[in-house]
């Protein structure tokens, strides 16, 4: 048992972050953390730093989130774990893009079929696992970037293959009139005749 009366908040802080901070890793790698379970887990960790193992509550100097930032932003870099929760679903998104194996097929098989990891959506029925992988997508399409390959895997407008972000930001006005928002670059569809492409029919014509 932990003497954690006879600890500095130093020594408080080293176990928080090397012990009770990575109990919870093995689950928040496959699932996404409840909202009750973060909350009483960070409960935990801060009557620990704060009280230590002791009964009498004592009074927090300053507010955990504050505690979680890195120590260059003023923080104690405690792990923030809906951070690293994320983070860790988030990885295996990018195995599934773009490794190769057997979880990756069963997944490709079961979930996407013929769609990219854009187009598809939580839906029920769903393993909690992959529930947890949807839960992320967005923001971890946010931050990557795809190479084109054959294209068989890449949405044309949601996906940011080119630049910095996707063509459906780069030209929402555009992307309002496609009339097939989910084309993956490979079906070369944007290189029909104009009319098929939009809802909308266009003049090509200059005016008078």
């Amino acid at each position: 048992m932990w003497k954690s009366k006879l600890l500095s908040y130093g020594g408080r802080l080293t176990l928080i972050n090397s012990v009770l901070s990575n109990l919870s890793v093995y689950m928040l790698s496959f699932f996404e953390i409840p909202k009750e379970v973060l909350k009483k887990l960070n409960h935990f960790r801060s009557r620990f730093f704060w009280q230590g193992d002791g009964h009498k509550r004592k009074y927090r100097l300053t507010k955990w989130s504050i505690m979680c930032r890195p120590k260059e932003q003023g923080g104690l870099g405690i792990m923030y774990l809906e951070t690293q929760n994320k983070c860790l679903l988030s990885k295996w998104l990018f195995k599934l893009i773009n490794e190769e194996g057997i979880w990756q097929q069963l997944l490709r098989n079961k979930y996407l079929a013929n769609k990219t990891i854009t187009q598809v959506e939580k839906k029920p029925g769903d393993s909690q696992f992959w529930s947890g992988l949807m839960k992320v997508k967005n923001v971890f399409l946010r931050w990557v970037s795809f190479k084109v390959h054959n294209g068989e895997q890449v949405s044309f407008w949601n996906d940011v293959w080119l630049g910095h972000i996707s063509f459906r930001e780069r030209f929402p006005n555009l992307y309002n009139l496609v009339r097939r928002k989910h084309d993956t670059v490979q079906t070369g569809r944007m290189f029909r005749p104009f009319q098929r492409i939009f809802s909308k029919k266009f003049d090509w014509a200059e005016s008078g």
